[in-house]
């Protein structure tokens, strides 16, 4: 299993106000919060930790095939700036993140890895559907070329739990993959 999320720093602080009463309490914990007080850049901690938690959050999903909305039930623990581990329930996601001026991009897995197939791009249309739909389209075409499989074979359709999967044709492929986008950039995993 593997998740992934990109938060672009510049549109999300335009849009949440992190620092307004009672966020903070909504999605972190206690510990947590403090990191976020004790950092120097407190802007790009609340969005690692979110990060992390969205990354972990997909992993779950895939795993156990069940959504849940409880933020503070996802508990981050930083081991480096860039590395981490988030625990929900009994299971550990391990979260590796790369921070840059422009944005945070976190992967999860359940054993530690790095992943083997990851891109991070910047997209040209602004339009959540159009975004979306180019996302997919540079998913299929990499799977496509690393896997040798003909590029209009593959689709993308969801379970019923709204969790993607790859088919050839009719059959489900069997690997695990995760899509994100935000703002200007998006990006897939796969392995």
């Amino acid at each position: 299993m593997i998740g992934n999320d990109i938060v672009d720093l510049k549109q999300i602080g335009k849009t949440v106000n992190w620092k307004r009463p009672r966020f903070l309490d909504k999605v972190f914990t206690q510990n947590e919060q403090q990191l976020i007080f004790s950092s120097e850049k407190q802007h790009r901690t609340v969005w690692l930790l979110w990060s992390m938690k969205e990354a972990a959050y997909k992993c779950h999903v895939q795993q156990y095939g069940r959504r849940f909305f409880n933020p503070k039930r996802l508990v981050c623990e930083l081991i480096f700036e860039e590395k981490g581990i988030v625990r929900i329930d009994n299971n550990n996601y391990f979260t590796d993140s790369t921070i840059t001026e422009d944005y945070v991009y976190t992967i999860a897995n359940l054993n530690g890895q790095k992943a083997v197939n990851s891109s991070i791009f910047k997209a040209e249309i602004k339009s959540h559907n159009t975004q979306s739909s180019q996302l997919k389209q540079s998913l299929i075409a990499s799977v496509s070329e690393n896997r040798s499989i003909e590029l209009n074979a593959i689709k993308i359709k969801k379970t019923e739990q709204g969790v993607p999967q790859l088919f050839i044709n009719s059959e489900q492929l069997v690997m695990s993959f995760s899509l994100t986008h935000c703002g200007r950039f998006s990006g897939f995993v796969y392995c």
